[in-house]
C-alpha cells in the first residue's frame, strides 16, 4: 500500500512537469533569425522524458533511440527534430518568410490547426531526413552541419515549394531498398549512381524525363518536371538533388551565371555531393549528361570540366545557411542576393585545369 502510494504521488509532478515543458514550447518564439526556435512536432520528447522518470532512471534519454554523428557525439530522435527544426526555421529564405506558417513553422498560438487545415512540408522534410539518418549507413560520415544544411532543407534556391520528400521517397523506396539488399556494403557512390540511372522512368511518365533547354524558370520545381516530362540543367538539378537528399545524400545546386564571364556565352547547372571521402564533387543528371557518370570521383568526365570553360569563369554553389555572406547568383533572377552562396571558381580551376 505504501509503494501505490508513492507512485499515485508521482503521477500529479509528472503531469505537471509534462505541462510546464509543453507550456514552455507553446510560449517560446523566434522574433528573428538570430533566436532559438522550439520544434512544433517535439510532444515526444516530453513523453520521452516523463517515462524515464517513472522508471526512476537518472537520466531522461535512457529508453530513447540513440542517434550519432561522426564526431562521437549522439542525441536522441526527439532532440534532433527540435535541433532540425531550429535551423531550418532560423535560416528561412528571406522571402519565405511571409509564408512561414504555410510551409509549417507554426506561431506560438498553433498548438492546433482549424479544422481542414494540414501541417506544412517541414515536419514530413524533418520526419524523412532523420528517417535516411536512423536506416542508412552511406549517411554515416557526414557531420551534423553539414547534413542539416545539405541534407534537410526543402529547397534549393528560389524555385517554387511543394512537398516533394515524400513523393520521391514513395516512387524511389523500391530502387534504394533492392539495391540494398543485394549489396552488403553500399558507399554513398553507389546509392547515388543507383538513384541517377534508374529513376527518371519512375514518375508516371509515358518516357523517362528528359533534357529540354531554354525552361528556367518556367520548369525549375520538381513537381513541375513530374507534371512536364521534362527540364533543363537547373530543373533536372533540383530534381537529383531532391531524389538524394530524401535518401540521405548530402549535396547542393553549383553553377555558373556566365561562361568565361559572358552571359552570350549561356549559363549552367549541376550537382555537387558530399563524398564517402568527406570532400565536394561535381557531378551531372542523367538526362543532361546522356548518363556518364561511370567514375563519380572523376570530375574529367564532364563535359563543362575542362580548362576552356573555367577560363574567367566565376562558379559558386548554394548554399542555406544564412550566416554566409556570399550570395549564389542566378542567371534566371540577376537581381536577388537572398540565396547564400560558396564560391566555388578556384576549386574548379584547381580540378578542371587538369582535365
Amino acid at each position: 500500500m505504501k509503494r501505490l502510494s508513492i507512485v499515485f504521488a508521482l503521477l500529479p509532478l509528472t503531469h505537471a512537469f509534462q505541462e510546464h515543458s509543453d507550456h514552455k514550447v507553446r510560449g517560446a518564439r523566434m522574433h528573428n533569425k538570430h533566436q532559438s526556435t522550439p520544434n512544433s512536432i517535439s510532444s515526444t520528447t516530453t513523453r520521452c522524458m516523463s517515462t524515464t522518470m517513472l522508471d526512476g532512471k537518472s537520466d531522461g534519454l535512457e529508453n530513447c533511440k540513440m542517434i550519432s554523428w561522426p564526431d562521437g557525439t549522439k542525441q536522441s530522435r526527439e532532440s534532433l527534430e527540435q535541433d532540425m527544426y531550429s535551423f531550418l526555421h532560423t535560416n528561412m529564405f528571406p522571402f519565405d518568410r511571409v509564408n512561414a506558417e504555410s510551409l509549417g513553422f507554426h506561431s506560438a498560438s498553433s498548438d492546433t490547426l482549424p479544422d481542414g487545415l494540414s501541417n506544412g512540408l517541414i515536419k514530413p522534410s524533418i520526419d524523412l531526413s532523420i528517417d535516411a539518418k536512423e536506416k542508412y549507413t552511406w549517411t554515416s560520415h557526414v557531420p551534423k552541419d553539414i547534413y542539416f544544411e545539405y541534407v534537410a532543407p526543402y529547397a534549393s534556391v528560389n524555385e517554387p515549394r511543394s512537398n516533394w520528400r515524400p513523393v520521391f521517397y514513395q516512387k524511389l523506396k523500391g530502387i534504394v531498398e533492392d539495391f540494398v539488399s543485394k549489396n552488403e556494403t553500399v558507399m554513398v557512390e553507389d546509392i547515388l549512381k543507383e538513384i541517377n540511372q534508374n529513376m527518371w522512368d519512375k514518375f508516371g511518365n509515358d518516357e523517362p524525363i528528359y533534357f529540354k533547354s531554354g525552361q528556367t524558370p518556367l520548369i525549375m520545381d520538381s513537381m513541375s518536371v513530374i507534371v512536364n516530362g521534362y527540364a533543363s540543367c537547373t530543373g533536372l538539378s533540383i530534381f537529383l538533388i531532391n531524389a538524394l537528399r530524401t535518401f540521405g545524400v548530402a549535396c547542393r545546386l553549383a553553377g555558373t551565371a556566365a561562361w568565361n564571364a559572358k552571359p552570350e556565352n549561356g549559363n549552367h547547372s549541376w550537382v555537387e555531393f558530399y563524398g564517402s571521402d568527406q570532400k565536394w564533387h561535381i557531378m551531372e543528371s542523367k538526362p543532361a549528361s546522356n548518363g556518364n557518370d561511370e567514375n563519380l570521383l572523376d570530375p574529367c568526365q564532364w563535359w563543362f570540366c575542362n580548362e576552356e570553360r573555367v577560363k574567367d569563369t566565376l562558379f559558386f554553389s548554394a548554399r542555406f545557411d544564412q550566416t554566409h555572406t556570399t550570395s549564389f547568383p542566378m542567371a534566371w533572377e540577376e537581381s536577388m542576393d537572398d540565396i547564400p552562396g560558396e564560391d566555388r571558381t578556384q576549386f574548379m580551376r584547381n580540378v578542371c585545369s587538369k582535365c
